[in-house]
């Protein structure tokens, strides 16, 4: 992909954005996108709430972003994942960009990511999507791994799913496959998908200290 269609721009937004709860209807993400709205207009959503337009437009921001990432050869670091994450939620969140210092407890995480585990465990994440990027022999496969990574890290306050789904597509494009968006209708199955993951994770986490500390002896 080397332009964004302003289509597929819009799908992507309202899918992701209702992904991650924030109900702005497709006509209303369409408008935004389009230029019928301000930043801070406020819009009510599909559940009631009211959404201030910007989650739209920055969303559609970091979407052209993480193309002109997937476009380089640069590889994936530190300061681009908050980049990313700046051009999200900068208008949103007083802490864009920032890894969080605060424990967070997330329905649907198996996986505990605490704090001041979260840098060495980004370093460990940052690895594994360059070294997949060079060595992968199923981008597909890759892609999908590394947001089920992220989504368990769940690095920021808020933004994590749309970082998540906007790192599966980097990795995606990078690696010559087309951009995905998973539709809204999905939900069920997308998060059972991550919960899958995590439960695979613990398992193999089980498996390996089982195999290290050997067989008990008998007595």
């Amino acid at each position: 992909m080397t332009e964004l269609d302003p289509e597929i721009t819009a799908r992507y937004v309202y899918h992701s954005n209702r992904l991650d709860g924030l109900a702005l209807s497709e006509e209303q993400t369409r408008r935004a996108l389009a230029g019928g709205c301000a930043p801070t207009d406020v819009l009510t959503g599909e559940d009631g709430k009211e959404y201030e337009a910007e989650v739209a437009l920055g969303h559609a921001r970091a979407l052209k972003g993480m193309v002109l990432m997937a476009r380089s050869d640069a590889p994936l670091s530190h300061d681009s994942i908050r980049a990313l994450h700046q051009a999200l939620m900068g208008e949103l969140l007083l802490s864009a960009g920032e890894y969080r210092e605060c424990t967070l407890r997330y329905k649907g995480l198996l996986i505990a990511s605490p704090p001041d585990r979260l840098q060495e465990r980004m370093e460990w994440f940052v690895g594994l999507v360059n070294s997949g990027l060079k060595k992968s022999t199923d981008p597909h496969k890759l892609s999908w791994r590394i947001h089920h990574e992220f989504i368990t890290l769940h690095p920021f306050i808020e933004g994590n799913g749309r970082m998540a789904r906007l790192l599966l597509n980097m990795v995606r494009l990078r690696r010559g496959l087309d951009l995905t968006i998973v539709p809204f209708e999905n939900r069920d199955k997308y998060s059972r998908a991550i919960i899958e993951f995590q439960q695979q994770k613990i398992q193999r986490d089980r498996d390996r200290m089982a195999s290290a500390e050997g067989p008990i002896p008998e007595v």
